[in-house]
Order: C-alpha cells, then sequence, then structure tokens
C-alpha cells in the first residue's frame, strides 16, 4: 500500500511542479528577450488553457488561478499513477 501510495504521489507532484516550472522558465524568457513556443506548455499541462482568461487579472488572481491549474494537472497526472500503481499490485500479487 505504501509503494502505491508512492507512485501516485510521485506522478501527482510532477503535474503540479511541470506547469509551475514552466511557468517560470516562460516569464524568465520574456525577460531575457526570448518568446519560446509555448506549444510544450499546452501538450504537457492541457489545462492552462485556462491562462487566457488572465489577461488583465491581478497578480492574487494570477497566484491562485496557476494554483488551480497546477492542482487539476496533478489530478490528471496522477491517473497514470493510478493505473500503473494497481499493474504493479497486481502483478506482484501473482
Amino acid at each position: 500500500m505504501v509503494r502505491t501510495l508512492r507512485i501516485v504521489s510521485g506522478f501527482a507532484a510532477v503535474g503540479f511542479l511541470l506547469p509551475l516550472l514552466l511557468l517560470a522558465y516562460y516569464s524568465a524568457a520574456r525577460y531575457i528577450g526570448k518568446n519560446p513556443n509555448t506549444d510544450l506548455l499546452l501538450y504537457l499541462c492541457p489545462s492552462s488553457i485556462m491562462c487566457m482568461a488572465l489577461d488583465n487579472a491581478s497578480v492574487s488572481t494570477a497566484v491562485f488561478a496557476w494554483l488551480f491549474i497546477a492542482a487539476s494537472n496533478a489530478v490528471l497526472y496522477a491517473l497514470p499513477g493510478v493505473v500503473a500503481a494497481l499493474i504493479f499490485r497486481f502483478r506482484k500479487s501473482s
């Protein structure tokens, strides 16, 4: 049971941190003067499409929205973790 929880929480942690790291990268690249392609963000974090509603939002609203986007991405990434954990569990019991 502990290993199953560890697998699922690992997938969820990657799903939570990935949009935040990509957001930091895109924000830093904008200040450097580069304009990277955002297709990677849309493929790895499909819920980031919600950020289009943040055009004129305040900083606190944007932070809350990106935490919500990261949490929804964590749930999305945890689903394959649950499947992998169940496969591992059934394979080990056989």
